[in-house]
């Protein structure tokens, strides 16, 4: 990708998260970062230099305190700019989550954990998800945005007494919302199902 960085002060947000699209393919001197292959999506693409490819394969949305280059920096709001990537505040609520999961690969469970499961996609290494989040898979059709189904989870989980009475417990043992720490878990998700590529986020235009 050739292309003229300007430096965007307005990028430099404490707390903003970093949020990749869609998913990448290689050519001969690159990737290409696709977004938009959905039902209904607008799909496009851009092509990236290996640099570029690392930069964005190495985005955490948990991370709100990365300290970026200037020239990453400027690259990011491009990116942002032309939808490529999504921009996450650290407080954001479930409005903020406009991104659409969109299923790739089949997900299996490898085995149950104490507070979780040990999850595979197709035969790679597998990766850990917390109680919390499994329950966001069955909400996953390619249609709903991440904070749709956030707000599914809360109400499934509010709509058992039991549930409810552990939510009301950890919010007053914990000092925080039960929607904060779901959005929490919804950025997690995004991290570990992008990386195992079982899971790619797109943009709802």
């Amino acid at each position: 990708m050739h292309m003229t960085i300007h430096y965007d002060p307005a990028m430099v947000n404490p707390g903003i998260r970093y949020v990749g699209l869609g998913y990448l393919t290689p050519f001969e001197s690159g990737h290409t970062l696709t977004v938009g292959d959905r039902t209904g999506g607008d799909k496009r693409g851009v092509k990236l230099t290996p640099a570029y490819c690392t930069l964005i394969s190495s985005l955490d949305p948990t991370v709100g305190d990365r300290d970026f280059t200037a020239e990453e920096l400027g690259l990011l709001g491009w990116l942002a700019g032309q939808g490529f990537i999504a921009l996450v505040a650290g407080d954001a609520g479930f409005e903020d989550l406009t991104v659409v999961p969109v299923p790739r690969r089949d997900i299996a469970v490898v085995e149950d954990l104490d507070e979780g499961y040990l999850l595979r996609a197709g035969d790679d290494a597998p990766f850990a998800v917390s109680e919390l989040g499994a329950r966001f898979l069955p909400f996953v059709d390619g249609e709903r945005t991440l904070g749709e189904i956030a707000l599914a989870v809360k109400t499934e989980v509010l709509a058992d007494h039991e549930g409810r009475l552990s939510v009301e417990k950890n919010e007053k043992d914990q000092g925080r919302t039960f929607d904060s720490v779901l959005v929490e878990e919804a950025l997690v998700l995004i991290r570990d199902f992008a990386r195992a590529g079982a899971i790619t986020f797109e943009p709802t235009a």
